[in-house]
């Protein structure tokens, strides 16, 4: 009776191979939407990641014919190399076993961690150079980028922002109007800045009162008043702005958290779609890389931000913008608004230290429109922020409701952004209001 162990029988490296393809079979068998549901769950709990969510079920079952394909791999080379007495021989040799070792105990873990996060990274797709990553900001907009986006070509000037380049500097005899925002005071699929409607409205507000305005957007594609605070302080204060005009749309009290730094699990749609060099997309294919960078961005976030434990409830239910009209009174709603306001405050509060008035000017969701009464919730709950603590706020919804009188929703192109059309109406319905500011400021 032979007394000699598995591995001297069959060598290091058979060995390892069967081992490491075992290893992979077996990640086949547990990569599955129950085991991996049930995993989902214990991490959220264990790494309070409330934001983690279940990968549909065609990922997760691609990453299982993965797993399969590296088991089977490794396991028939282990077999060939049993059967063939000359692949046996050189692969038993000291040499060669070592190198064997070190590197599938160097890549077989790492293949494995990818293999098994892959159905968790979002699908990427490198589409347009408008923008780059930011610490503070998450991202922000590329300067002097000019690319696609929306299906229009878009040209981002010199600062980092639509429209022309304004200096710091003041000109003797111009107002100046400051515009916060997102994409939908940035102009999404408009492709003039001319036609956006901070452009329009100091026009018109120019003209009606004999003024020279000078238009600063600051809007950037997806910033939450979060962000629009932080712009306010290191963009906006050195422009002194006789006025700023703030965009408020209502997936700014859901969208923020989405991302990783409020216990969600992106990195915000323009990064998921932004291009960049050769090596930076390589490593975004990392399911690995992905999980790092999210975690160390969450890391720094917390440091910045703070630690709040509310957080967490409000990824326990969905939370849309449609949860905000229909379900104002529910915890994670009120949570969001909380946060919301308290972004709010600290541009007002920034304003109020510049003595520079402030307009809120609250953007509606298409769908409200046909209900303006029964689904204008957030609205009222910003108004009655607003006027407890004497900031000025413009609703939209009642005058875009009035005025919209085709079903098929001619004043929007989506569900939240403005067809030109909708922006001249919007850029109609402010410019008098800008300019009675401008003439009391």
């Amino acid at each position: 009776m032979s007394t000699a162990s598995p591995l001297s029988r069959h060598g290091v490296t058979r060995t390892l191979l069967f081992l490491c393809g075992a290893l992979f079979v077996l990640g086949a068998a547990v990569h599955n939407p129950g085991c991996i549901s049930l995993a989902v769950d214990g991490a959220r709990g264990a790494f309070h990641r409330p934001g983690i969510t279940t990968p549909p079920p065609v990922r997760i079952h691609a990453m299982q014919w993965l797993f399969l394909a590296a088991g089977v791999v490794m396991l028939a080379n282990a077999w060939i190399i049993g059967r063939v007495p000359a692949l046996d021989a050189f692969f038993r040799r000291p040499a060669v076993e070592k190198i064997v070792l070190v590197t599938l105990v160097a890549i077989a873990p790492i293949l494995w961690g990818e293999f098994a996060l892959r159905a968790f990274v979002p699908p990427r797709k490198a589409t347009t150079t408008l923008f780059e990553r930011d610490d503070d900001l998450g991202w922000k907009l590329r300067p002097g980028a000019s690319d696609r986006w929306g299906g229009v070509m878009v040209h981002i000037n010199e600062a980092g922002y639509r429209g022309p380049v304004i200096p710091h500097e003041r000109t003797a005899g111009k107002k100046r109007v400051l515009f916060l925002g997102d994409s939908v005071t940035f102009g999404y699929r408009i492709a003039r800045w001319q036609d956006t409607f901070p452009f329009l409205a100091d026009s018109l507000a120019a003209t009606r009162d004999s003024l020279d305005i000078e238009t600063v957007n600051l809007s950037v594609e997806g910033y939450s008043q979060w962000q629009e605070a932080i712009v306010m302080a290191k963009e906006g204060a050195p422009y002194c702005p006789d006025l700023v005009v703030l965009g408020f749309v209502l997936n700014d009290v859901t969208e923020m958290f989405h991302l990783v730094r409020f216990g969600g699990a992106e990195e915000g749609f323009q990064m998921r779609n932004a291009a960049s060099s050769w090596l930076v997309r390589l490593l975004a294919k990392s399911a690995i890389v992905y999980e790092v960078q999210n975690v160390t961005r969450e890391i720094k976030a917390k440091r910045r931000l703070g630690e709040d434990v509310r957080l967490g409830a409000i990824k326990q239910q969905a939370l849309e913008v449609e949860t905000l009209m229909r379900r104002p009174d529910q915890a994670n709603v009120k949570t969001a608004w909380d946060y919301a306001l308290a972004d709010l405050q600290k541009i007002a509060d920034q304003c109020e230290a510049l003595h520079v008035p402030l307009v809120v000017v609250a953007f509606p969701f298409a769908v409200q429109i046909a209900d303006p009464d029964g689904l204008s919730a957030p609205q009222r709950v910003l108004a009655s922020y607003t006027r407890a603590r004497n900031i000025a706020m413009i609703d939209m919804l009642p005058p875009l409701a009035a005025a919209e009188h085709d079903p098929t929703g001619s004043l929007f192109l989506d569900e939240d952004h403005f067809s030109s059309e909708g922006h001249r109406i919007v850029a109609a319905l402010l410019a008098p209001i800008i300019a009675d500011r401008l003439q009391q400021n």
